[in-house]
């Protein structure tokens, strides 16, 4: 491989968004399973977090981990996709608001 090939790497996209996609990406893995157990094993003990109160709030954070998961994702494939900076930051800004408002809704509704 090249070395001007872009990579998905923390030298392309930064160290931050980098461990946050990935972090992101392990905290749903325990938060989708908590969700399906809620929904289709509820003998099993996953009822509690129906009756703790707590269930929504998971969903709303499963919801929030979710679209900064996709955000993170789009804007790196954008910054991979050599457009011009400003093309660059205005669709990472168009996007990052489109999820901040669908997240917005979420909390709101």
């Amino acid at each position: 491989m090249s070395t001007d090939t872009p990579t998905r790497g923390p030298a392309t996209i930064g160290y931050l968004p980098w461990v946050l996609h990935r972090v992101s990406a392990l905290a749903l893995v325990a938060l989708l399973a908590a969700h399906v157990g809620v929904q289709l094993y509820p003998e099993y003990g996953f009822v509690v977090l129906v009756e703790w109160g707590i269930y929504r709030p998971i969903l709303d954070l499963t919801l929030g981990l979710v679209l900064l998961h996709a955000f993170l994702g789009v804007r790196s494939t954008v910054i991979e996709t050599r457009l011009s900076p400003r093309r660059t930051s205005l669709v990472v800004w168009l996007f990052g608001a489109a999820f901040f408002l669908l997240f917005a809704v979420r909390l709101l509704v």
